[in-house]
C-alpha cells in the first residue's frame, strides 16, 4: 500500500527502513539459533526461516522502488529518488555481505 500524501509516503518511507532493521535481527537471531543445532544442524527449519526473511527483503523493496516511482512521478522530486536509489544500492550491499558473514560463520 503506497500512501498518495507526500508527508505519509515519507512517513512509509521510513517505516519500511525500520522493518529492514528487523528484518536483519530476525535473520540474525534465526542463524544463531541455526547455529546453535550444531552438530545435527536443523537445516529445514533454517531454510524455511531465509525463504521467510527473502520474502520480507524483496516485499520491502518493492514497496520502497513504488514509493520512489512516486516521488518521481507525481511529486517531481527526483533528488529523493536518487538517495533512495543509493540506498537500495547500498541495503543490497549490506544484504549480500550479511550473506557472506551467515555462509563464514557456518563454515566455521
Amino acid at each position: 500500500m503506497v500512501p498518495t500524501d507526500f508527508k505519509d509516503l515519507i512517513q512509509r518511507f521510513y517505516l519500511l527502513q525500520s522493518e529492514r532493521v528487523e528484518t536483519y535481527r530476525l535473520f540474525e537471531e534465526g542463524h544463531e539459533a541455526y547455529l546453535r543445532t550444531g552438530p545435527h544442524y536443523d537445516f529445514d527449519h533454517y531454510r524455511q526461516l531465509v525463504h521467510e526473511i527473502t520474502l520480507a527483503f524483496c516485499g520491502i523493496s518493492e514497496e520502497v522502488l513504488q514509493i520512489k516511482g512516486r516521488l518521481h512521478g507525481d511529486f517531481d522530486r527526483p533528488e529523493l529518488c536518487e538517495h533512495i536509489e543509493k540506498l537500495q544500492s547500498k541495503e543490497k550491499q549490506k544484504l549480500e555481505l550479511v550473506r557472506k558473514r551467515s555462509l563464514c560463520l557456518t563454515r566455521s
